[in-house]
């Protein structure tokens, strides 16, 4: 599809089975594909199965890296879904003079929590409510979070100060640079992302989201069971917010790339925003995309990585203004898998475009205040709210996760008719 790239060598940093995709698609480019990671067990780093070449080397030893880069003559580098990658791509980039999509400064402000929101500040986006010590707080109940981390790790929330005590803590511990930010938990609202790619300079907002969070879940960790895009919020985001969030875009300087923003919406549509990735998502929606008539956000990493712009990037049709998306996520409870299966049916369902399977046989799973294992996750695109409910319904008939003795090792479940409820508007009135 595009010339610029065939014959080129991509080093990808991270082989693990989010990184499959961004592989495949490469490859389709006629691009030789390199990945590296320190596992030598593949269950760990099934990307390392379909690449052309695979190093069992840590994306973090650039000393290494930087000489096998030159002996290869590899020509571009990226990273999927990780800042900390991300870092590594950014150094090593600099030191073989190769083209990076972000710098470390924009970097800083998308993964750093406290500085993403004083950036929002600068542009007019209004952010969550905040506190700078526990001594600070005065209402509960209140979320602790490290400020750079993401995907949920470290997080965990307080109704009283003992508790608030531990969750800095925990905060503190998971934290890298050792830096904790304490904000109001909002439940009186929805989650809510919106997701804009920016081109040779030229910003689209390409969707938004709601989120399901698991009907178990209460308030000891932060699970999303899934996504719904585009959100019932999204009209007003675009009057109220997208003109501010463009003003940010432009502001931080960024020219090539995909970013996205994470915050909360309430039944009023007021918005409030805590942090964003500037980075390919976990959502993986580089299938859902196109068909809205944007771009395959993969190409954008790929082609800037390889050439040093993204405007060869081809863009999608939109042939169903209407057309939604809803994801499912499928996480683990505490046990050692003995089955999963049912993923070669879920994928040749009609409305399926992407299923992931995350887990494997004989792995261990734990389900605990720090990490949740993933199991792994489909998407489902329809322009018929009551077809996708059906969709939800029968992927659930098919996929099967079971421990040792035979239990059921999905953490949560989301009702079907949650889909059509939410989209009628029943459960936001109620919020």
């Amino acid at each position: 599809m595009y010339d610029t790239t065939k014959n080129k060598k991509l080093l990808i940093l991270g082989a693990t089975s989010s990184e499959i995709s961004l592989v495949k698609r490469a490859q389709e480019f006629g691009v030789k594909v390199y990945v590296t990671d320190n596992h030598t067990d593949y269950d760990l780093s099934p990307a390392k199965k379909y690449a052309d070449v695979a190093w069992d080397v840590s994306w973090s030893d650039l000393d290494t890296l930087e000489q096998m880069c030159r002996k290869e003559g590899i020509d571009g580098i990226t990273a999927g879904y990780s800042e900390i990658r991300v870092e590594n791509v950014i150094k090593l980039c600099k030191r073989l003079d190769l083209p990076c999509y972000t710098t470390m400064e924009q970097l800083e402000i998308t993964r750093d929590k406290i500085k993403f929101k004083n950036e929002c500040r600068l542009n007019g986006v209004p952010v969550v409510k905040e506190y700078k010590t526990i001594e600070d707080v005065d209402a509960y109940p209140v979320i602790v979070k490290p400020v750079d981390r993401a995907g949920s790790i470290g997080i965990s929330v307080a109704h009283n100060k003992e508790e608030l005590k531990r969750a800095y803590d925990y905060a503190m511990d998971m934290s890298l640079c050792k830096e904790v930010i304490i904000e109001e938990y909002i439940y009186k609202a929805v989650k809510f992302d919106a997701y804009y790619e920016i081109i040779d300079g030229k910003i689209e907002l390409i969707s938004t989201d709601d989120v399901i969070n698991a009907a178990e879940n209460g308030t000891k960790k932060v699970v999303q069971s899934g996504w719904m895009l585009p959100s019932i919020h999204q009209d007003a985001f675009k009057e109220k917010i997208d003109p501010c969030m463009r003003r940010m875009i432009a502001h931080m300087g960024i020219k090539d790339g995909y970013i996205f923003f994470s915050g909360f919406a309430d039944k009023n549509s007021n918005f409030v925003f805590f942090e964003c990735g500037f980075r390919l998502c976990g959502g993986h929606l580089y299938n859902y995309f196109p068909l809205m008539g944007f771009h395959n956000n993969l190409d954008i990493f790929i082609l800037h990585a390889l050439t040093g712009s993204a405007k060869e990037a081809v863009r999608g049709t939109c042939k169903n203004p209407d057309l939604k998306c809803v994801t499912i996520n499928l996480y683990a409870k505490s046990g050692i898998i003995k089955e999963i299966s049912g993923w070669e049916k879920i994928r040749q369902m009609k409305d399926c475009r992407f299923a992931l399977q995350y887990a494997h046989i004989g792995q261990k799973c734990v389900d605990n205040q720090a990490i949740l294992s993933k199991l792994g996750m489909a998407y489902f695109c329809n322009d018929s709210i009551s077809q996708l409910e059906k969709d939800v319904a029968e992927m659930y008939t098919y996929f099967v996760a079971e421990d040792e003795n035979g239990n059921d090792m999905v953490y949560d479940r989301v009702d079907p008719s949650y889909i059509s409820r939410w989209w009628k508007g029943d459960i936001l009135n109620g919020l």
